[in-house]
């Protein structure tokens, strides 16, 4: 654990064939929860709307699809980015994000 960089179980996000960053989540099917443990975005990814509103619909698929209704994120690389997520998230009505 101490030498993992970026969790234990890391996914790709891959944004029009190209890779934009990585996301460690883990799903709380008991309590209904998707947790966004962390995301970290590759260095010279320009976190613009259009890439925020891509992340977030990806993340509710996911959410969605694990029957995981409430997102929380928890960190994220850049640091501005958790705030503009959680945003975009509760506009797709997720609650308790």
């Amino acid at each position: 654990a101490p030498k993992r960089r970026y969790g234990y179980f890391v996914l790709p996000i891959l944004r029009r064939g190209r890779l934009v960053g990585r996301l460690d989540a883990k799903a709380h099917r008991a309590d209904g929860t998707f947790e966004v443990k962390a995301l970290f975005l590759e260095p010279g990814t320009n976190l613009d709307d259009g890439l925020v509103s891509d992340l977030a619909a990806a993340i509710r698929t996911c959410a969605d699809w694990h029957e995981t209704p409430r997102v929380i994120v928890r960190r994220t690389d850049p640091k501005g980015a958790s705030k503009q997520l959680r945003s975009a998230l509760g506009e797709m009505g997720s609650a308790g994000v």
